[in-house]
């Protein structure tokens, strides 16, 4: 049995309205890059592959030749994000403006000094320390220490939010 075109196109159109409200983090009806590179590092990181072959989301060279994309466990990129707020929103974002992601505990600790930690401070989290793949914040929050490689060392990494108070 054959589907009219008119039907496909139809379902196609709520489809692509759909992924639109929830892509749209902001609401201003349009997809910007960075909203388009969070739907595509949680897509691909859903389906268990590595986002974009190793290249950089930001498409730099410099983050290419560092490391993996950054692959993201526990976040949710489908809701409004809010950096000042949240100190989980804020190492997300941040993580993506690197564009590559620590593989290792040793490595973990010079890639969130180099690319996260002014950021969160400038963001309004205080980070008090940071060892290997674990850094401790506070915020109104309170505060918090944070295991943030998944599986460091080991074949899969991720970016996670292994947060517990302290």
């Amino acid at each position: 049995m054959n589907t009219p075109v008119s039907d496909v196109n139809s379902a196609m159109k709520q489809l692509a309205g759909s992924l639109m409200q929830k892509l749209d983090t902001n609401k201003d009806k349009q997809l910007s890059s960075e909203e388009f590179s969070q739907f595509l590092t949680l897509l691909t990181s859903t389906v268990g592959s590595t986002p974009l072959s190793g290249i950089a989301a930001s498409g730099s060279a410099r983050a290419a030749a560092a490391g993996p994309a950054c692959v993201f466990e526990g976040f949710d990129f489908a809701r409004p994000q809010d950096t000042q707020k949240s100190c989980k929103d804020a190492f997300a974002s941040l993580a993506m403006k690197a564009g590559y992601m620590p593989t290792t505990k040793a490595g973990a600790e010079e890639w969130f000094n180099t690319n996260i930690k002014a950021g969160l401070t400038d963001l309004g989290h205080t980070v008090n320390w940071v060892q290997g793949d674990k850094f401790q914040f506070s915020n109104w929050q309170g505060t918090w220490v944070v295991d943030f490689v998944r599986g460091a060392d080991g074949p899969n990494p991720a970016l996670a939010w292994g947060a517990e108070q302290g």
